[in-house]
């Protein structure tokens, strides 16, 4: 793992106790610099935060000490996932923000952070807000269908490439224009597995799952269909979907019961 860390496009420097893995088109000290401001917070876990500062989204590890140094320092292969995919995904012609760096923090081969910075995707939001924008302007069915066509296509791709994305759902996709698409959570993406049934029906019911509360088996079926390939009946197909489908809300609802959330 640790050799896929670097590609001819990227060079490596230290600073202090960080080991900073930079792509050429940016300089270590501008990234540096950036890592330093508050910037706007986008996402936060227990496990992550996420905030953009200027062009690029920054994504820092949490919980430096206990559990959390043993699982950066004897799993740091995990940390290191989504910037190894970046390049991997890139290399074949697959959306995905651009990497700009990964810095790990460390000292003596013990790891206590690390960081991905990437493009921030301006003008960008996922396939699930931009398609409630399309249908809240009315946009027609042969629009949502060449939408949902080309996201198919994109998904294809990703999957053609070797890579298996463990969270596929349309939170994890973002569009400008409803044509080109970029993946993201690439902390969830596996390299080089075989992307079999288990996995393939996973990925449907997430994209299923994230449509069909707008959007019926009229418009989803043929959507499903472009994934699948030629080996398999869509009759037999979609009622597994919709089974996982509906399970999977269930356990989102119980999820978010327990966290004290309003359901939507």
């Amino acid at each position: 793992m640790k050799g896929l860390l670097c590609a001819e496009d990227v060079y490596v420097a230290r600073h202090g106790l960080r080991k900073c893995y930079v792509h050429k088109g940016h300089a270590k000290e501008q990234v540096l610099q950036a890592l330093l401001q508050p910037g706007e917070v986008l996402k936060q876990s227990k496990k992550s935060r996420v905030r953009r500062v200027g062009a690029y989204a920054i994504k820092a590890s949490r919980g430096r000490f206990g559990i959390g140094l043993l699982k950066h320092t004897f799993q740091r292969g995990r940390c290191r996932r989504a910037w190894i995919a970046a390049h991997h995904l890139r290399r074949h012609g697959v959306g995905v923000p651009e990497p700009v760096a990964y810095i790990e923090k460390g000292l003596l081969g013990v790891v206590a952070g690390s960081v991905l910075v990437t493009q921030y995707l301006k003008g960008c939001r996922n396939v699930e807000q931009f398609l409630v924008a399309l249908v809240q302007r009315g946009a027609g069915k042969d629009t949502v269908a060449l939408f949902l066509a080309a996201l198919a296509e994109a998904v294809n791709r990703l999957c053609a490439s070797g890579a298996y994305h463990a969270d596929l759902s349309g939170k994890n996709i973002f569009t400008r224009d409803g044509k080109d698409f970029y993946f993201i959570d690439l902390d969830s993406v596996q390299l080089d597995v075989e992307y079999n049934d288990a996995r393939r029906l996973k990925n449907h019911v997430e994209l299923y799952d994230s449509f069909c509360d707008l959007l019926n088996d009229a418009m989803l079926v043929p959507f499903i269909e472009r994934m699948l390939t030629p080996r398999h009946d869509t009759r037999i197909w979609m009622p597994q979907v919709r089974k996982g489908q509906r399970q999977r809300r269930s356990k989102l609802e119980v999820r978010r019961d327990r966290q004290g959330k309003k359901r939507a």
